[in-house]
């Protein structure tokens, strides 16, 4: 049994009736020649056959009584494989915008809290029954980027022959925990907890100071932790210093102003739109290449582009410019747990309010480099260790009154959307012998927050994968569109 950590725990919280928290990706795959390939048994053997190398899809959540405390994960002692894996088809032609509104109906449902927090759907007669397709539904709070994509590598081979036996790999299940065990094990973090809060206090008000070089913030660090008498301070004060000065997270930087309002911020629906579209590896490196920038910064000036003339067409861009939140991948290599979120973010100007493509990519890289550079507050470590404090009871009644307030719909936002870029392999993958063509992710929508752009690249190619809420943006096609007249328009210049 292992307790979720708090950022975990937020990815169960910013959960509503319109807000979910899972995390997908639609897989495409050629099984010509290989009968069965990625089909669905063949799918349900490799995943039995891999289970002990697939933490998340053995785990389960058990929340302890009244919220009091952060939930913890068990070994699912009812895992069902059929409850998992499960099989839908496209009618035909089975064309992309057809397989595109499976995926939007499929992602617009919350995942049942009672059993491990997956999903994986064998999607039939897509391309008039040539390819077939995977949608993977997980939930957030039990992976992040770089672990979803370390799930893939398990789940997925390099060798185009290797066919699955179906033996299912040993793994050993828990019992479920009562609430008596759950309430008394509370107890004892209790103890714990305000030497746990204490301590991280005076670990921020030190890592405050070293930043201000104030003195005065540093002797407040010391006196918060010299005067405590007893077994107890002299503890504190040893991990205090066995602590200090280990921390290499960085912390996002903030906005000197909010950001412009759009179609996309305000209160979301419970209903998705998805559209995907795919542009060359090789052509983004050229414009890298010509404009001395960074692959990323190609990728947000392609995504900055896109949302200038979405806007624009629809007579809404706004003078100011958008604001992206980039999410930013925190492992250090030490982690003893792969399967956990470990990600912080920084905030990026998209200079939509440029018209010249050549002079907004430089703004956009000005941005990105400077972003990187601010990227030093706290520790992400530190922010995200003082999620632990607030129990998950009141989080989440927090978030509940945030959407029913509609809060979203008052306000400016932060920053406008996410945009996220995920490195894949350079290699082609199979699934019992069927080679996967693209592999497009399918993010997460928050309030306030009705539009997600995020890009996988794999085996040559940049995957995109865009989801709205289904009111807010409903010709998100129009996107794909205006993104590949951005990818000419760069690359025109080179």
């Amino acid at each position: 049994m292992k307790q979720l950590s708090g950022i975990d725990v937020s990815f169960l919280n910013m959960e509503t009736a319109a807000v979910f928290g899972h995390v997908s990706s639609m897989n495409i795959y050629d099984p010509t020649g290989v009968p069965g390939g990625a089909g669905l048994e063949a799918t349900k053997r490799i995943i039995l056959e891999r289970m002990d190398q697939l933490a998340p899809f053995r785990r389960r959540l058990v929340e302890v009584p009244l919220g009091l405390d952060l939930p913890y994960w068990i070994e699912d002692p009812e895992f069902d494989i059929d409850f998992h894996v499960r099989h839908h088809a496209v009618p035909p032609p089975g064309t992309p915008e057809q397989l595109a509104e499976v995926v939007s109906r499929i992602v617009a449902r919350p995942l049942d809290r009672n059993r491990p927090l997956w999903e994986l759907y064998v999607i039939e007669g897509v391309d008039n029954g040539r390819l077939i397709a995977q949608l993977t539904k997980v939930h957030h709070a039990t992976i992040d980027g770089a672990a979803g994509a370390q799930m893939l590598a398990a789940i997925l081979d390099t060798d185009p022959d290797f066919r699955p036996s179906g033996e299912p790999a040993p793994w050993v299940p828990d019992e479920i925990p009562s609430d008596e065990d759950l309430l008394r094990i509370t107890m004892k973090e209790y103890i714990k907890r305000p030497e746990k809060f204490v301590r991280l206090s005076v670990r921020s008000t030190r890592e405050l100071a070293s930043m201000t070089r104030s003195g005065g913030l540093r002797a407040l660090a010391d006196l918060i932790a010299q005067p405590m008498p007893g077994p107890m301070g002299n503890l504190m004060r040893q991990r205090l210093r066995s602590q200090y000065g280990r921390d290499d997270d960085k912390a996002p930087s903030l906005p000197p102003t909010q950001a412009p309002r759009t179609p996309w911020n305000q209160a979301i629906t419970p209903h998705r739109r998805f559209a995907y579209t795919t542009v060359s590896l090789e052509d983004a490196k050229r414009v890298r290449r010509q404009f001395g920038c960074t692959f990323n910064d190609v990728v947000m000036a392609l995504c900055s582009g896109t949302l200038r003339g979405y806007l624009d067409k629809h007579d809404c861009l706004p003078d100011e410019s958008l604001i992206a939140m980039v999410p930013v991948s925190v492992r250090s290599g030490s982690e003893t747990d792969a399967y956990q979120n470990r990600v912080s973010a920084l905030l990026a100007d998209l200079a939509t309010n440029e018209a010249d493509p050549v002079k907004r990519l430089q703004r956009v890289q000005q941005s990105m480099t400077a972003a990187k550079e601010n990227f030093a507050a706290i520790p992400a470590e530190t922010l995200q260790d003082f999620t632990q404090f607030a129990p998950p009871a009141v989080a989440a009644r927090a978030m509940r009154m945030y959407s029913r307030l509609r809060i979203a719909d008052r306000m400016n936002p932060p920053f406008n959307l996410i945009i996220s870029n995920v490195p894949g392999p350079n290699y082609p993958l199979y699934s019992a012998g069927a080679q996967l063509q693209h592999f497009y992710p399918v993010s997460a929508l928050a309030d306030g927050q009705g539009l997600n752009m995020t890009v996988q690249s794999y085996n040559g190619n940049l995957d995109f994968g865009f989801i709205a809420c289904r009111e807010l943006v409903p010709d998100l096609w129009l996107m794909t569109d205006l993104l590949q007249e951005s990818m000419q328009e760069l690359l025109g210049l080179c």
